[in-house]
C-alpha cells in the first residue's frame, strides 16, 4: 500500500505548531496526530555528524603519524 492509497496523512510538529496558530474555531483539536517514532531526530542527527566528525579526526591522525613513521 503506497502513501497516496491510504487515509492516514503524516503531518509534522512543525506544520501542527503552524496550524494551531490558526487555528480560532478549534477544528484541529479532535484530530489525533500520530505520535513521531523518535524522541529526538535532532540529536540523532547531531550524533551522526559527531561521529562522522571523530571518524575523520582519526582518519587525519593515522595519516599524519604514518607519514612520521616512514623515515
Amino acid at each position: 500500500m503506497t502513501c497516496t492509497d491510504s487515509n492516514i496523512k503524516i503531518i509534522s510538529p512543525f506544520l501542527q505548531g503552524i496550524a494551531g496558530c490558526f487555528d480560532i474555531a478549534a477544528f484541529f483539536d479532535d484530530i489525533i496526530f500520530p505520535v513521531p517514532k523518535e524522541a529526538n531526530p535532532l540529536a540523532r542527527d547531531w550524533q551522526a555528524v559527531s561521529s562522522d566528525y571523530n571518524n575523520s579526526l582519526k582518519f587525519i591522525h593515522e595519516e599524519f603519524n604514518a607519514a612520521k613513521k616512514k623515515p
